[in-house]
């Protein structure tokens, strides 16, 4: 009997123990666990997501996924999704067991060197473990996956690979929740978190926060800005990661809420501030957000604007600037500053240029901020013994402060980078810039009204922005194209160009922050810029053609109408008459002349009455006629009855409508005029000895006026305005050169650079002190390959294009090779290139003997699907509202208009 008790008694407590471990277990199963505690701290972001097939749907909706898709980070996704399917039980799928459930994403940067991403998704029903179930069994059996389970710290780690994709995945199973990774040691680092108890969610600031309960929200997207510089780390070179880690300490962390709206991705919510001290905020500490007021100031051709909108300029004043007996003067400057201040990048053409920026900072009152820059000057010039350097340039002075950072020493280091500065008054604000032609380009920018206040697409990118902020970041992937190259880690640039198309369609950036309370309402916003929706077909669409009595002897010669410089044209007929077009098609003036325009026709204003006159060169005479055909006062300039000249400049050296009129001749001659027809000493002529290769180009260096003239035997002249060279040249490139160059202007001689491409195919550096800094050689396939140096219209562009048998390559200025096109003959062809900025750039060929013109998009593809009759160059122009573009071309004894755009 006590046997029997005592057996009794060892299998009740037996049974009482398997009741207790499965009443556990069965608990411990039921037990919820909240998904955000999992996530380890070290995440920059987290993404939380509930209705993955709306999501997608929406996507492809609105054009977004077309996009998305392209990514080889998605491709390689989907490949694996579509793996793990083939193996999923049944009629089931992973994208119905994953979808409307609340699923996150964790991304992590792992030894500064890869980023990785942890999944954490709850397993909700009876169904979905077994479905989890069967999957995995099926992973075991199929040959394309190999699966292994091993113990860490308690916990049943499986590492399944992918031996047909050579990829692999960490997973294991916590409280009905399935935690997933590609990297095994983020999966470890979450075991190690669990073990050690106590755990705290990322973003225990938002717990009470939750988008996803509104309507039309996507995500939940929570930031940790002090993991942020590690990210971009991954991308950015060293040199500018003190900037990436100072600015992004101006917030600690962040929840925002995913929005999708046509071509347009927004984030917006709440960050809190870094109370670290010494951040970005802490130096800053805005209050009041302030509205963006300086849209008239700032180019279309901007790649990157930061804005600072703060009472007190100075409070970005770090305290790194050196002390010496400038500082007292340079804190008084400093005082005077307020509201707001930009740092700006322009676009750049190259990776191998740093791209020209400019600091626009608002004064608190432009004659106490005046009289204390004045005095900053006097102080350099009695201490440098010189004088106070200023160049007029229109009705605008321009200042010479020959100290080395004085923008970082007004405004803190992340506005160094000058080693000069040139200084430009502009109603309440004062500009900085390193570089005085940057200075001269913003004002023609702002003449011809190209800036982001008069740009259609630019202001209604502004509208879907924030209007007042304290820090602001915008960003023009197009324009910033050659900027992100530059700046990018090498081993990143691969990855870089692989997902260009997605990065540069979605060209409209901008990240804000505005003071709310005891924190900053956040906005960033990726922008596709708006294509026009109208129905109009592909190719090319026939505006007006209009037939002339005679043949047509020029290319179609682009002018501005003289009242309200609307776009027309004109074109020269084989009787030697002159007919103007205005924009709408209808016939204008006519000017009947006794021989052919030479060159360009050019248009300049002359007469007190500040219109737009036409100044062209025939054989033998300078001519300007104003907007009825009839001549200017004093205006034939009759050069010479025996001379042939060859083409015509038009220099206004003191911007004040003093023009200089330089023609050359057959012989390489050089004649110089003023606007009443007096030959200007030292020009009359000025013997070069041999042809010129290119109409001849001025560029003002430090107050001096150099005139630069290409000879075909390549001899190199510069001259000043007397006519007389500047030391170090002539000099010989010692090969021929038939085209012009580009001229990039410095602080002195010695920096101003001008790049010119030989006959040859040698892309030469050389600068205004006759001494070549660089040489390089282009690829020359056969001893038949030419070459020439194509600018755009601005000057500030170019291609390099190589004519051999008939094949025409161009080349970009990083020497690498656009396109290369093969055509019917092997004559020289008119190559054409036009830049019109943020990324709308059009090829135009033409060959002269099948009279066909064929034009390409910026990705090289023949637009229109096919060539134009056409047997001269090409005018091309660009409109911005309708983001279309429209050609004048001429063929036989007609002149044709034709619309066209290129592909999105």
């Amino acid at each position: 009997m006590p046997q029997r008790i005592v057996f009794y008694f060892i299998a009740f407590v037996v049974l009482a123990s398997l009741v207790y471990y499965g009443f556990s277990r069965w608990q411990d199963s039921r037990l919820k666990v909240d998904l955000w505690t999992l996530v380890p701290e070290t995440a920059a972001f987290v993404v939380e997501t509930n209705n993955h097939s709306e999501l997608r749907e929406h996507l492809e909706e609105t054009a977004l996924w077309e996009s998305f898709s392209l990514l080889p980070v998605t491709q390689r996704f989907q490949e694996n999704m579509a793996m793990l399917d083939s193996v999923a039980p049944g009629n089931q799928r992973l994208d119905r067991f994953l979808d409307k459930k609340n699923i996150l994403t964790s991304i992590h940067v792992l030894g500064k060197t890869d980023v990785e991403f942890v999944y954490y998704i709850p397993v909700v029903s009876v169904g979905e473990h077994r479905f989890l179930r069967t999957l995995t069994e099926n992973l075991v059996k199929s040959p394309t996956f190999t699966e292994q389970s091993r113990e860490y710290q308690g916990m049943l780690l499986t590492d399944v690979n992918n031996t047909q994709l050579g990829t692999s995945f960490t997973y294991f199973s916590y409280h009905n929740n399935i935690i997933l990774s590609a990297s095994p040691v983020l999966v470890e680092e979450i075991v190690r978190r669990i073990k050690r108890g106590k755990l705290t969610s990322i973003a225990t600031d938002y717990k009470k926060v939750n988008y996803l309960s509104q309507a039309d929200v996507y995500a939940n997207v929570f930031v940790n800005y002090r993991a942020l510089p590690d990210l971009l780390g991954l991308f950015v070179q060293e040199d500018l990661m003190p900037q990436v880690r100072y600015l992004s300490s101006f917030c600690r962390n962040a929840m925002l809420e995913l929005k999708l709206d046509r071509n347009k991705l927004f984030l917006n919510g709440f960050s809190n501030p870094e109370t670290l001290e010494g951040s970005f905020q802490a130096q800053l500490h805005p209050s009041k957000p302030r509205p963006l007021e300086i849209k008239l100031l700032l180019p279309t051709r901007t790649a990157m604007l930061m804005h600072f909108g703060v009472g007190e300029v100075a409070r970005l004043r770090d305290g790194k600037a050196p002390k010496d007996a400038y500082s007292p003067t340079i804190d008084s400057l400093a005082r005077s500053f307020n509201q707001e201040i930009a740092l700006a990048y322009m676009e750049s053409y190259n990776m191998n240029t740093s791209p020209d920026k400019m600091v626009i900072a608002r004064m608190e009152s432009s004659g106490k901020t005046g009289a204390r820059l004045q005095a900053l000057a006097q102080q350099l010039s009695k201490a440098q013994n010189e004088k106070i350097y200023t160049e007029q340039y229109g009705n605008y002075t321009l200042q010479l402060l020959d100290l080395e950072e004085l923008p970082a020493r007004l405004f803190g280091s992340l506005f160094s980078g000058f080693e000069q500065s040139y200084v430009l008054q502009l109603d309440n604000y004062m500009i900085f810039s390193p570089d005085i032609a940057s200075l001269r380009a913003l004002i023609d920018d702002i003449n011809a009204g190209e800036v982001w206040g008069r740009s259609v697409a630019q202001k209604s990118f502004l509208e879907e922005t924030l209007q007042e902020g304290n820090f602001s970041l915008y960003l023009n992937t197009v324009n910033a194209w050659y900027i992100l190259n530059r700046y990018v880690q090498e081993e990143n640039r691969e990855d870089l160009l692989q997902n260009s198309s997605l990065i540069r369609r979605f060209n409209q950036v901008s990240v804000q922050f505005a003071r709310a309370e005891n924190q900053y309402y956040t906005s960033v916003l990726f922008r596709r810029q708006e294509r026009s929706t109208d129905s109009g077909q592909e190719g090319f669409e026939e505006e007006l053609t209009i037939p002339f009595a005679s043949r047509l002897i020029s290319p179609p010669y682009p002018i501005q109408n003289a009242i309200d410089r609307s776009r027309e044209v004109v074109v020269q007929d084989s009787m030697q008459v002159l007919h103007n077009i205005t924009s709408t098609g209808s016939r204008g003036w006519t000017d009947s002349l006794q021989t052919q325009v030479r060159g360009s026709l050019q248009q300049v204003e002359l007469g007190n009455d500040k219109r737009l006159r036409y100044v062209f060169a025939t054989a033998t005479r300078i001519q300007a006629i104003d907007n009825l055909g009839r001549n200017l006062e004093h205006f034939p300039f009759n050069v010479g009855d025996t001379l042939r000249l060859q083409r015509l400049a038009v220099f206004d050296f003191e911007k004040n409508r003093d023009y200089r009129f330089l023609v050359d001749d057959a012989l390489g001659n050089l004649h110089m005029f003023d606007t009443r027809g007096n030959a200007i000493p030292g020009w009359q002529p000025r013997r070069m000895d041999y042809r010129l290769a290119a109409t001849p180009q001025h560029v003002r260096v430090g107050g001096r006026d150099v005139i630069l003239v290409l000879l075909e035997n390549g001899y190199v002249y510069a001259l000043n305005t007397k006519g007389e060279t500047y030391p170090g040249f002539p000099f010989s490139l010692r090969v021929p050169i038939t085209s012009e160059g580009v001229i990039r202007a410095g602080a002195d001689l010695r920096r101003s650079v001008v790049t010119v491409v030989t006959r040859y195919g040698e892309v030469v550096e050389f600068n205004l002190q006759g001494q070549v800094v660089k040489r390089e050689q282009l690829p020359r396939p056969s001893k038949s390959a030419m070459f020439d140096l194509v600018p755009d219209a601005s000057g500030r562009s170019y291609i390099i294009v190589r004519q051999d048998q008939g094949k025409v390559a161009a080349f970009d200025q990083d020497l690498e090779e656009l396109f290369e096109k093969r055509y019917v003959t092997s004559t020289p062809k008119i190559v054409q290139y036009f830049n019109f900025g943020g990324g709308n750039q059009v090829y135009a060929i033409t060959e002269t003997g099948p009279q066909k013109t064929y034009l390409y998009g910026p990705d090289a593809r023949l637009i229109g699907g096919r060539s134009l009759e056409s047997n001269q160059a090409v005018s091309i122009h660009y409109n911005e509202v309708g983001n279309n573009y429209s050609v004048y071309k001429v063929f036989r004894n007609e002149l044709q208009k034709l619309n066209f755009k290129l592909p999105n």
